[in-house]
């Protein structure tokens, strides 16, 4: 009809059948969004072809979600969440020169899921061949709680203790710099 969204539902907050509600939802949906957006000019003030920046985001990424075993010889990273994964596997490469076959997969899965289904997701997703991805690990869920679009827990090994060390090096020199004591 080429009448805006807002002028609609201006004309029906009146009418008391639901619309208040959908009003309010809608509302607060939009006002979520525009917080959301209101600082984005940090990320696009990021170059990400420096490689000192890759650097420290990827050890602050791996300080708060990377595997820091006392005895670890690799760069383990480990989640779920396919955004954070692909995200630090990018800055890492961007960061270090890598030998693409030191990297290492291994994905826990439910029973439910398609184990090959899910390989190729993350061999996609990460760029790591599927050859270089170990066997799984395979359970059943507990509860009866059941995820749309969930692709299990994803672990991501890179076989070298030097960039590891780099790493913690950095995040702890981070840390140092920016705590307040």
């Amino acid at each position: 009809m080429g009448v805006p969204e807002t002028t609609i539902r201006s004309w029906c907050m009146n009418f008391d059948d639901g619309t208040k509600w959908d009003t309010l939802i809608i509302n607060n949906e939009r006002k979520r969004q525009e917080f959301r957006k209101s600082e984005i000019k940090v990320v696009n003030s990021i170059g990400l072809e420096d490689k000192d920046r890759n650097k420290l985001l990827t050890a602050l990424l791996y300080w708060c979600e990377g595997s820091k075993y006392p005895a670890s010889t690799a760069v383990t990273m480990v989640n779920s969440d396919s955004k954070l994964m692909r995200t630090f596997i990018h800055l890492f490469r961007k960061a270090f020169e890598l030998d693409e076959s030191k990297f290492h997969v291994h994905l826990q899965i439910h029973i439910s899921h398609d184990y090959q289904k899910t390989r190729e997701y993350w061999s996609s997703l990460l760029h790591i061949p599927e050859a270089q991805f170990m066997k799984p690990t395979i359970t059943k869920p507990k509860g009866g709680k059941h995820r749309n679009q969930y692709f299990g827990t994803c672990t991501v090994k890179y076989a070298d203790y030097r960039i590891l060390l780099k790493l913690m090096g950095i995040y702890e020199a981070f840390a140092k710099k920016f705590s307040v004591e």
